[in-house]
């Protein structure tokens, strides 16, 4: 679908050496893209569990009907049907929902209208849009909430077209964190009904009800809001916010003419860092067509992370009624028919995405992938992969990123090293249930395998009911109170940590079964089948930096770009090996970029390695604040300069430092493709451009 017109001033680009030429070489290139290889074969099957079913997978039980039961390979969220999730109601989404949102939040604008502002986008007269509100499941206070986003590829005067964003958004209150994952629009699943098919086609099939049941049997994961995207209200939302900071990673140029190499959205962008606004955001935030879906999904999520940040910085309180009117008349945030949110909770939700760090947004993507055997062009995901990807949508990896910098960087002079006491995988612990719903003993301990409690077991019923999960630990041993607080903060911050004396000894082998671990676990009525991610990293091994060091490579470059730009440089004296300096689409195209955005003075030095996923690039801007360097992940001291380390999970995505008025980062990847190490290499190297 082509971008929508956009009133809002367009951002400012320059015209290419030689764009035939280059568009030419963009066809070619878009006719070699090859799909990543195929995952290795093995690991286990994908099944489907729902409260009461036994799966023999899952841990051992023994003796107990509310302790038994079992897991299979695949974690799912949700209850039986007619039963209400109970989760808190957060409103979250992609783009303009998420964001716009908690601009409300800081806005406080009158309550009354506030209301009828929220009734607008949270009711909806459209049938398919009312059905699918059926298939939601209701959020309960202080869980984590679940939103899925469609994006709609509707041509004028055509029906329903088929989905061109879908995108799973999940904001957690215990962790202080969203997650975001995103779904290639060419993988191959089982639309219901229909067959293997393309996942965009569930929502040409059967709109919204269709691709809400696509994607909750794809992942097994609990959801609780719709939010349609509407493309002209995008445009209009990020006009409002005056645009986004982006960084482009690359040139993207298409007029389209009519000819089959250029039959697809124009687009005008150059590379660097700068303000994107309506239709060029959008333009660049759908981009696929020299590229892949899988970069496409990155560039997305790469666009929803520095919109907060804009958001976060902007305020919604100067334009409010701008902002409140285009929610009313395009946006909708539909929630389950069995509950919606007032203005009162929506402005507490807004709230609370707004508060949420922006290092704590974590992206997951489907990456390891094949070319479809039945649908030309199209990808397959393996069970295990969609299962990887949905285990780090649940459970975002938070902490890897400062054990990294700790392991590969420089330990932090600030945090004391704490010895831990205890072993998550030789911890001996048992489950038992105390909330009376079937299996809840079994789906815990199995989740408390998942996150590295490889001994705990689920053990049978407590005769005493539980409000709480408790946590009962044996003092006599090593590190089970340690280890009992842990568990404990996986289950939430209600839980109780409590002794195994000799009245709580008693108290749990009522039912005639024995106490033996010298931890337990009793799940009670506020545990629904989620637990917190660990707060103990499980860090990939340490590689290699594969790097070339070559102090005067490109120097005449980076002499004539310092000289262009009028300030002092700092330029790479080790690159990632293969790496060349070039935009692989535009070679006619000189490398850096000396410019000038928001009133600031610029370079951009673009380089690749191997393929177009591979694009990666050095920022130099004569700005000490700009959004794209708040929130560090972590920051570590090397040789007078402070590193901003900024992780997705256990991905480097940036290097930033500040010298003498200019703020510098080496900027990976859209998907992360350039190895810790050799991103770590690379920042450590920069030296001041010799005269």
């Amino acid at each position: 679908m082509p971008p929508a017109d956009d009133a809002a001033e367009p951002a400012v680009s320059e015209t290419p050496p030689d764009p035939a030429g280059d568009v030419a070489r963009a066809a070619e290139a878009r006719s070699a893209v090859q799909a990543p290889p195929a995952p290795a074969p093995g690991g286990r099957k994908m099944t489907v569990h729902r409260a009461g079913e036994a799966d023999p997978a899952g841990p051992p039980a023994a003796a107990g009907s509310g302790g038994g039961g079992s897991r299979p390979g695949m974690r799912v969220y949700q209850t039986e049907p007619g039963k209400p999730r109970r989760r808190w109601p957060k409103v979250v989404g992609v783009m303009a929902a998420l964001l716009v949102l908690a601009g409300l939040g800081v806005a406080g604008y009158a309550y009354w209208y506030l209301q009828d502002t929220v009734s607008a986008i949270t009711e909806t007269q459209d049938v398919k849009q009312q059905e699918a509100q059926e298939g939601l499941d209701v959020a309960l206070p202080d869980q984590p909430v679940t939103a899925l986003v469609i994006g709609e590829d509707r041509r004028p005067g055509q029906g329903p077209g088929r989905s061109d964003t879908m995108m799973l958004v999940r904001v957690d209150p215990r962790t202080q964190s969203i997650a975001m994952m995103s779904f290639p629009r060419d993988l191959i699943v089982n639309v219901p009904g229909y067959g293997r098919r393309p996942i965009n086609e569930a929502y040409e099939l059967g709109q919204e009800p269709l691709a809400l049941a696509t994607v909750k049997e794809l992942t097994g994961v609990s959801i609780n809001y719709l939010i349609p995207v509407d493309f002209r209200a995008f445009q209009r939302i990020v006009g409002t916010f005056g645009g986004v900071w982006l960084p482009v990673d690359r040139r993207y140029y298409n007029v389209n003419d009519g000819s089959a190499a250029t039959n697809f959205s124009s687009i005008d962008i150059q590379p660097g860092y700068q303000l994107l606004r309506g239709a060029d955001a959008l333009a660049f935030a759908r981009y696929r067509h020299t590229d892949s879906d899988i970069v496409r999904n990155a560039r997305q999520q790469t666009f929803v992370r520095e919109f907060k940040k804009r958001v976060d910085r902007w305020g919604a309180a100067t334009r409010v009624i701008e902002l409140v009117s285009i929610l009313r008349d395009n946006l909708k945030v539909l929630g389950s028919n069995k509950k919606n949110a007032d203005a009162r909770l929506l402005l507490d939700y807004a709230r609370l995405v707004s508060s949420i760090p922006r290092g704590n947004m974590v992206q997951v993507r489907i990456e390891n992938t094949s070319p479809s055997s039945t649908y030309e062009g199209k990808l397959e995901a393996s069970p295990e992969e969609i299962q990887r990807v949905v285990n780090g949508f649940v459970r975002p990896d938070l902490a890897s990123g400062e054990a990294i910098a700790n392991r590969d960087v420089a330990k932090d002079p600030k945090k004391k090293a704490v010895k831990q006491t205890y072993d998550p995988a030789k911890t001996a612990l048992e489950v038992r249930n105390g909330n009376g719903t079937p299996a809840a003993a079994a789906d815990a301990a199995w989740q408390l395998v998942e996150s590295g409690w490889t001994l705990a077991r689920s053990t049978g019923d407590s005769v005493v009911p539980y409000l709480y999960t408790t946590v009962y630990y044996d003092g006599s041993v090593q590190g089970a109170k340690d280890a009992s607080k842990a568990i404990g903060e996986a289950f939430g911050g209600d839980s109780e940590i409590k002794p195994l004396d000799a009245a709580a000894k008693a108290e749990l082998e009522q039912g005639g079964v024995p106490v033996t671990q010298p931890i337990v676990v009793v799940v009670g009525k506020t545990y629904i089948g989620d637990l917190a991610p660990p707060k103990v990293p499980v860090l990939p091994e340490k590689e290699e930096a594969q790097i070339t060091r070559d102090p005067k490579r490109d120097l005449d470059m980076w002499r004539k770009a310092e000289r262009e730009a009028g300030f002092p440089l700092m330029m790479p004296t080790v690159l990632y090996a293969g790496a060349q300096t070039r935009d692989p689409l535009f070679s006619s195209q000189p490398p850096y970029r000396v410019y000038k955005t928001g009133g600031h003075k610029a370079v951009y030095v673009t380089y690749s390695a191997d393929s177009y996923d591979q694009v990666f690039g050095v920022q130099a801007i004569d700005w000490t604040d700009p959004p794209i360097l708040e929130g560090p992940t972590a920051t570590r001291n090397y040789q007078g300069r402070t590193l901003l380390l900024y992780f997705n999970g256990a991905s480097l995505q940036r290097v930033g430092w500040k010298q003498n008025g200019i703020s510098y980062w080496l900027e990976n990847s859209l998907t992360g493709r350039i190895p810790n190490a050799a991103m770590i290499a690379m920042a450590k190297s920069f030296k001041t451009v010799p005269r």
